[in-house]
């Protein structure tokens, strides 16, 4: 019967009728595509366990599919999911169209979709080769519970133990060795948090770890993206201000069971939530951003100095005040809950230094320091002057870099996000040791920002294909266990 036929007899012609038959075959279908998906997860990932369900050998899916595969053959009728799918795309057509609008009207989907899949599928599949290639540089401190080791390593090195044992058994102290309050609580908490309905298993609480990074990895460049827009008021300014953070050196971080993603997503919805007056959204997330890492603090320069912009009056800079008060109030309360374990509220602190993390030096000694050491030795076997030397030369060159851009982060984005670059540089410089520079600067967005507002083609060309084979190198040393963090 037509569909005008079907008008006529007072029956919709949308209406999906459906027989035994076809429910049979709808079901068989749908198990097929669970048992590939479930051997596709054994064979890239190991497998997976959500309490609830889990799949771990190959062999269960394989045999199940023996089995349905040509059941479902024998049937001979056109395949059910594809004949619905059919149905479902002619009804939802106008809804489709509607879509289709709404994407050409957000140039942010494609820009961010393209930065990400090929910033993350190149940097991932270079480090998968080296991991394969290269032998790793020192025993992993932790082992990955997944079948596929070599491709569960990409994700997890060096701190990522740590984050993963606060998730797992919480925190603890001690005062002749290293601990684990040294680290903030927020990402370890949202892996327990996502893990949880899948059973918090270990697997369960790597791979929530995972997922969270990439999410707010995404999450991130969509905001950076509507950020840089506000600011500039240009979308090409945008979409490069997003493919260069993508393609930064040190971005692999933002793909590892590390707090980078979330600490970019948390800082910028912060900025963002404050340019448009939303004050208790930014103190909200400038909390959020206090209790992901130990510097996450000095995100209350640029939201002070942009709640002190326009010269409110003392009712409105009140408010504004009051609504920030989340910052000192979050790392108020881990302190407290660090009392709580250590008896000291600021051993968080003075765990760090048994990782030799010491603040408040002069932050010129270690470009000083490197600059001497390429005087005596050369350009060329400076390289070889130490074990680290080749890992100071990166942070340091990174360095100088970030400090040449950070006035035209203040002439082109203003005071505050300009003091806020400026601090979040100097406070590593002023540290004991180098390494982690490359690692906090990749968070520093108004540096991408201002990157994003050059002209030259050229050289825009160029800090990409630099940046992106400097990010497969990096990768493969991070996933190899060399000192790279």
């Amino acid at each position: 019967m037509d569909r005008t036929a079907d008008t006529r007899a007072g029956r919709a012609p949308w209406r999906l009728r459906f027989r035994p038959a076809g429910i049979t075959l709808t079901l068989l279908e749908v198990a097929i595509v669970l048992e590939f998906a479930a051997l596709l997860a054994v064979l890239v990932g190991g497998g997976f366990d959500f309490g609830w369900v889990s799949a771990h050998d190959a062999s269960r899916p394989v045999l199940i599919l023996l089995v349905l595969v040509p059941a479902r053959l024998v049937a001979g009728r056109s395949p059910a999911l594809v004949t619905h799918a059919r149905t479902v795309k002619r009804l939802a057509a106008p809804g489709l169209d509607r879509v289709s609008v709404w994407l050409r009207a957000r140039p942010e989907v494609g820009d961010v979709t393209f930065a990400f899949v090929v910033s993350r599928a190149t940097s991932l599949a270079a480090a998968f080769l080296v991991n394969i290639l290269v032998p790793p540089a020192r025993p992993r401190a932790f082992e990955l519970p997944f079948a596929s080791q070599k491709f569960a390593e990409l994700f997890a090195a060096w701190d990522s133990g740590w984050y993963f044992d606060i998730a797992r058994r919480g925190y603890y102290y001690r005062v002749d060795g290293q601990s684990s309050v040294a680290f903030f609580p927020l990402y370890p908490l949202l892996m327990r948090i996502v893990a949880w309905p899948f059973g918090g298993s270990d697997r369960a609480l790597w791979i929530a770890g995972i997922v969270i990074s990439y999410a707010c990895f995404v999450a991130a460049l969509f905001v950076l993206h509507d950020l840089t827009r506000r600011i500039t008021g240009s979308r090409e300014t945008a979409r490069r201000a997003v493919l260069y953070i993508a393609v930064f050196p040190f971005s692999f971080f933002f793909a590892r069971v590390y707090t980078e993603s979330l600490f970019l997503l948390v800082s910028l919805v912060a900025i963002s939530s404050a340019w448009r007056s939303k004050w208790w959204l930014a103190g909200l997330f400038g909390g959020f951003a206090a209790l992901t890492r130990p510097n996450g603090a000095l995100i209350a320069i640029p939201l002070g100095l942009l709640a002190l912009a326009g010269r409110p009056d003392l009712p409105t800079l009140w408010k504004r005040g009051v609504a920030l008060a989340g910052i000192p109030l979050a790392v108020a309360g881990y302190s407290l809950h660090v009392y709580g374990i250590a008896g000291d509220p600021l051993a968080w602190m003075a765990a760090q230094q048994h990782w030799e993390y010491r603040l408040w030096h002069p932050p010129w000694n270690h470009l000083l320091s490197l600059a001497s050491q390429v005087a005596r030795h050369g350009p060329y076997d400076v390289f070889f002057a130490t074990r680290y030397a080749p890992y100071q030369i990166v942070h340091g060159t990174i360095a100088v870099f970030v400090l040449v851009l950070t006035p035209f982060v203040f002439l082109r984005l203003g005071l505050a996000l300009g003091a806020y670059t400026l601090a979040a540089v100097l406070l590593p410089l002023s540290s004991s040791d180098m390494q982690g520079i490359g690692r906090y600067t990749a968070v520093l967005f108004p540096i991408f920002i201002v990157l994003g507002t050059l002209r030259s083609d050229r050289l825009h060309e160029a800090l990409l294909v630099v940046s992106a084979l400097f990010l497969a190198v990096f990768a493969g040393l991070f996933v190899t266990v060399h000192p790279i963090f």
